[in-house]
């Protein structure tokens, strides 16, 4: 059996919760991700990334709360990716982030 960190004992149909709830914010900050990089309007960036912080934090809230230790890995290189784009909007740093926040969906999906 997969280790789980956070709460320790996590049922698996809690698990199964937290999974569906996960992938839920992940899509709505992809959603977010790719109109922030067609935008170029200022307003509607600040929105778009009000957005993608909030939904990142919530990705954060769930892997402490009950993911499997591989998807804790996946998701801190999504955050620290995310960080990194946002800081200087460079386009290998938006790659890596589309491409871990990929591999990390189609893990939970998977």
């Amino acid at each position: 059996m997969s280790e789980i960190e956070g709460s320790s004992g996590v049922s698996p149909d809690k698990y199964e919760a937290y999974r569906n709830d996960f992938i839920k914010s992940s899509n709505l900050f992809q959603e977010a991700l790719t109109d922030y990089t067609k935008t170029t309007e200022y307003h509607k960036k600040e929105q778009l990334k009000k957005t993608m912080d909030e939904a990142m934090k919530i990705m954060n809230q769930i892997v402490r709360a009950g993911l499997k230790k591989s998807e804790q890995t996946k998701e801190e290189k999504v955050s620290k990716d995310y960080t990194n784009y946002m800081k200087d909007g460079n386009a290998q740093n938006l790659k890596n982030l589309n491409d871990d926040l990929d591999d990390l969906q189609k893990s939970l999906k998977g």
